[in-house]
């Protein structure tokens, strides 16, 4: 990393180019001054303020028109203040001089993308056409072309149009994020998409399902696809696509959604995967001065990333033919990723181990976006703001300060370029628009993806179906196989593509040609009516099924999941066969084989359960709930008969209890779609046996737990009292057996289970008994636990508290055991503070804060604990104040916490004082993606925590602790966001002034 000298500054063109770093103002001067980036490389500023201000997106056409997209409303102005720009060099310098507005009154437009002879714009809750026709430099066509789109916050909302290799526009977009305190500008849910000049077209579900979404204009055709992103989003070279989303800065969409809806009895909550090896939240290295954050705005790592862009400029060398850039604004830096080849998808590592591609010592720059340039530089834009955090998680005292808006009156684009050079030669120069067809076509082999996308877009536009043969040339000769792909995906836009142009690709030495190939396949074969070679060409993708490239294969295992031959079933299990131990294999096999699932499963028995690993057991897994979710009797009998006996070889019990697993979750979440006989529950009963192995006998339980006991069971049930109370029996054994009298008659057993609770029983038992005697739910046994709860373990006590919080009208009876000093307020644990405190019943929220005695002059407990600021604090007591109060969600280095909030290592760089007052008063802000939720279900329980993953059917809710379960949305009758913070006031209760010196020195590790 290095700095970037004035002087350099003004050295960056030659002598016969005049240069914008002449003229800069001394406040653009010491912009540049301020910023770092990697060796190698050197930054310039292309435009400022007052040309342009709180810019998010650019575009530059085909002819070098510069387009710049203004969100001046951010965060809550809704009166329509948001502008497109249009840039121009009038002084034949290279670099823009002046600026007029293009249009205007948009509402908060987030995205922008040339189209035809105009650009797209996405403003929620619309995709709109602007264009000028009269060539006054001012649109006066605006055309809403798709609409339906939530309006949310603004940072959660519609964004980033691209034209991308297969022809299709796609959309940045997620699911809805309901605010609560500005629930009236931002509490829009949006509506079914449909193109309003085509009512009776295609159309989506509400607000997409909060997915991404891909379009045609022309043809009027609208999809969602699998995943979805934030704020940006970007292909790679060969179309595989990739997200971002605050802390989780990358994540690839690894199966498409036309693979997925093959099977609609797959259910799969997430489409993609997580590929920094560096993890989410991942560690940054930024170098601002004077940085102003507060605890739970995570910092020191990736809280904010967006933008999201891979380099295909072909300007900076091979090294970066693989590197994605991420802005990450609240850290005034740009991280950058290194992508290799994982399986079916990627894992990406830092480009840097100590630094970042690009940072700034000034607290308002805010690269929030990026463009690859004609000229194949990275351009940054920098929003240049003071805050850019939505109010709606901040403090009342910040909202209010009058700094919401400051920095709205600015803002930058810089222009990253090799220390070399680049010529800014293009600003309305390029003149693309009047080149022949013949000409583009030669475009599509040129290095930079700029001209390869706009030369393809171009002639798409044109329908040039005269280039037809040279686009099979490119195919068949060019040494750019990038080009080569853009040439067939061109063919099959043009309705010129035959099946030897795909046969072709199938036989390049470039794995991502032969990839493309196989994926345009499915249009070819999928035509109706039929084409004359379409045999041909399925029997040709048969054949690449010992394909060299694993992201070859995994391709051609979806798409012959469109081909219903004997030979394309045989492929792909050949391919199951050899990549199994790529979880995403499994998926997109049981995707591929609607109907015939038992045969994937006799297969899988045969050739896969030999060998036990993680991935295997998720594969049986899903692919048990499938079937069962299929609802066909016969099949299921089938393999029910053979899954639910154990049989002479104990190592087949793991696989059979992988299956049973994944058909209880999903009769659990689902409810039973099969009715088993009494037979089918008997051969479950039979495993409570302690010649079972622990996981399928487990595994039998919570299948019958979900279905009831056969009528025949009263031997086994009288075998699970004498197991119970003799203590000789393994321990895991034992808690079985309280879960099979549970199932039987909870209450009958009522005492027995008492009497578990009042001996030296070990935990896994205790636990069990607690499991049950939560769901008798008679106040006697409530009483009789909050009276010995001092005498029960830490964890046991723990599981005492949780069964007091699942259901409300319990939580009364325990704040009174709180206030009468039956139970000691440490008893409680973080989240509980939380769900307590912030509780949605007023009543029980007032109780919970008088009870707790929560000192709500914050100042005044802040005040009190400043003497820990002058005391010596010791690492080692503060490594134990850190396990006993904070690693129950967080982690910190040498410290096994619970990934559940931010991790602490990255405030070691923060000062004492920032550390303690964000301690004390953690509620000045709340991070994205760090809303505690709770969920209340229509039996009356309830869970709470983090929702990482959510579509139409399911979420992923993620419990303190780390668990994370799968729930069905149509089993939850209330979600309720909470409106403070998830870490709690009041830790002072249980820390005192010296702990918080030795807790300070541990997480500084001074």
């Amino acid at each position: 990393m290095r700095y970037l000298s004035l002087i350099s500054l003004c050295l960056l063109f030659s002598c016969q180019q005049k240069t914008s770093q002449q003229t800069l103002s001394p406040e653009h001067q010491k912009a540049l001054a301020s910023l770092s980036v990697m060796e190698a490389f050197k930054v310039e500023m292309v435009a400022a303020e007052p040309l342009i201000a709180d810019p998010v997106a650019m575009e530059v056409d085909e002819d070098g028109n510069m387009y710049v997209v203004e969100m001046h409303g951010y965060p809550l102005d809704l009166t329509r203040t948001g502008k497109v720009k249009l840039l121009k060099d009038t002084d034949n310098d290279g670099y823009p001089d002046t600026s007029t507005v293009f249009a205007d009154s948009l509402r908060l437009p987030t995205g922008i993308m040339r189209w035809q002879k105009g650009i797209i714009i996405t403003d929620t809750p619309d995709v709109i056409y602007l264009e000028d026709t009269n060539n006054d430099g001012k649109a006066d066509i605006r055309k809403v072309m798709l609409t339906g789109f939530a309006l949310s916050n603004p940072q959660h909302n519609l964004n980033t149009p691209r034209f991308e290799l297969d022809n299709w526009i796609y959309l940045g977009h997620e699911a809805v994020v309901t605010p609560f305190v500005y629930k009236k500008e931002f509490g829009d849910e949006g509506q079914n998409i449909y193109f309003p000049d085509k009512p009776d077209g295609q159309t989506l579900g509400k607000n997409a399902n909060g997915r991404a979404v891909r379009f045609k204009p022309d043809s009027y055709q609208v999809e969602e696809v699998s995943g979805e992103t934030q704020f940006g989003h970007t292909m790679d070279a060969w179309g595989h696509h990739l997200y971002t989303s605050n802390a989780d800065h990358l994540f690839h969409e690894v199966l498409a959604s036309q693979y997925l809806k093959n099977n609609p009895n797959l259910l799969v909550s997430n489409a993609t995967q997580d590929i920094s090896d560096h993890g989410n939240a991942a560690e940054i290295y930024p170098i601002t001065e004077n940085p102003n954050h507060q605890l739970l705005t995570d910092v020191g790592v990736i809280t904010s990333s967006c933008g999201v862009t891979w380099y295909l400029g072909g300007a900076f060398g091979d090294k970066f033919r693989n590197v994605t850039f991420v802005g990450e604004p609240v850290h005034n830096m740009v991280h950058a990723d290194v992508i290799k080849e994982a399986g079916a998808s990627f894992t990406a590592s830092r480009l840097n181990e100590k630094s970042e591609f690009l940072a700034s010592k000034d607290d308002w720059f805010r690269p929030v976006n990026f463009y690859i340039g004609p000229d194949g530089a990275l351009y940054v834009i920098d929003y240049y703001r003071q805050i850019v955090e939505h109010p709606e998680w901040m403090s009342d005292e910040i909202n209010q300060s009058g700094a919401l808006y400051n920095g709205t009156d600015k803002g930058r684009i810089y222009r990253v370029v090799p220390e070399k050079g680049l010529p800014m030669n293009w600003l309305g120069k390029l003149n693309l628009s009047k080149q022949s067809d013949a000409e583009l076509v030669k475009l599509l082999e040129n290095e930079n993806i700029w001209y390869r996308r706009t030369a393809q877009r171009l002639l798409l536009q044109r329908q040039a179906k005269g280039v037809s043969n040279d686009l099979r040339s490119i195919l068949s000769k060019s040494t750019l196989p990038e080009a080569k792909i853009h040439a067939l995906w061109l063919l099959d836009g043009l309705k010129s593509v035959e099946s030897q142009d795909i046969i072709q690709a199938f036989r390049d030495e470039e794995a991502g040609v032969r990839e493309n190939g196989i994926k345009l396949a499915e249009n070819y074969i999928n035509q109706l009516p039929a084409k004359p070679d379409a045999e041909k060409l399925k029997k040709e993708l048969v054949s690449l099924r010992n394909d060299g490239n694993n992201k070859v294969r995994f391709q051609l295992l979806n798409t012959l999941g469109f081909v219903k031959t004997p030979e394309s079933e045989q492929a792909r299990l050949d391919i199951l066969k050899r990549d199994f131990h790529d979880k995403w294999i499994g998926i997109a096999c049981i995707a591929s084989f609607a109907g015939k699932e038992n045969q994937v499963f006799n297969f899988a028995i045969k050739e896969l359960a030999k060998e036990k690993s993680e991935e295997t057991a998720e594969f049986f897994s899903n692919i048990g709930a499938t079937i069962a979710n299929s609802g066909n009797k016969e099949v299921f009998a089938a393999i029910f008969s053979y899954i639910s006996t154990t049989g002479e070889n104990a190592n087949d019990d793991w696989w059979k209890a992988a299956t049973l697993k994944g058909i209880s979750k999903l009769w659990h979440y689902k409810g039973i779609t099969i009715t088993l006989t009494d037979a089918d529950k008997e051969r479950l009963l039979t495993a409570f046996s302690d010649q079972s192995s622990p996981e399928f006998r487990s595994a039998c339980l919570d299948l019958l737990e979900v279905t009831g006991l056969p009528k025949g069971s009263s031997g086994k049930i009288k075998e699970a009292k004498d197991i119970l109370s003799d203590k000789g029996h393994d321990e895991k054994l034992r808690a079985d057996a309280v879960q099979l009298l549970s199932m039987a008659n909870a209450n009958a057993y009522k005492k027995d289970f008492l009497q578990i609770l009042t001996l030296k029983e070990p935990e896994v038992v205790q636990a069990s008994v607690l499991k049950t005697l939560s769901k008798i739910g008679d106040k006697a046994i409530f009483t009789f636990l909050l009276q010995n709860f001092k005498g029960f373990s830490a964890p046991i006590q723990q599981k005492i508290v949780e069964l007091f919080m699942a259901k409300p009208d319990r939580i009364p009876l325990l704040l009174a055991a709180l206030e009468e000093k039956m139970i000691d307020k440490s008893a409680i644990g973080w989240r509980q503070m939380v769900d307590l405190m912030n509780y949605e019943e007023t009543n029980i929220r007032a109780y919970a804060r008088k009870v707790l005695a929560v000192n709500e002059d914050r100042k005044a407990v802040l005040q009190g604990y400043m003497k820990a600021l002058d005391m010596k604090g010791v690492q080692a007591n503060g490594k134990q104040v850190f396990e006993k109060n904070c690693a129950t969600c967080h982690q910190i280095e040498g410290v096994n916490g619970v990934n559940f909030g931010p991790n602490l290592s990255t405030l070691r760089s923060r000062n004492a004082t920032s550390i303690l007052t964000e301690i004390i008063n953690p509620n000045n802000s709340i991070a994205d993606k760090y809303d505690f939720w709770t969920l209340t279900f229509k039996n009356g329980t309830t869970m709470g925590g983090l929702i990482l993953q959510e579509n139409a059917n399911v979420l992923t809710l993620r419990e303190v602790g780390g668990k994370e379960s799968v729930i069905q949305k149509k089993d939850v009758a209330k979600m309720v966001k909470s409106e403070s913070s998830i870490m709690p006031n009041g830790l002072e209760n249980a820390i005192s002034v010296k702990e918080m010196a030795d807790l300070i020195a541990f997480i500084q590790n001074k």
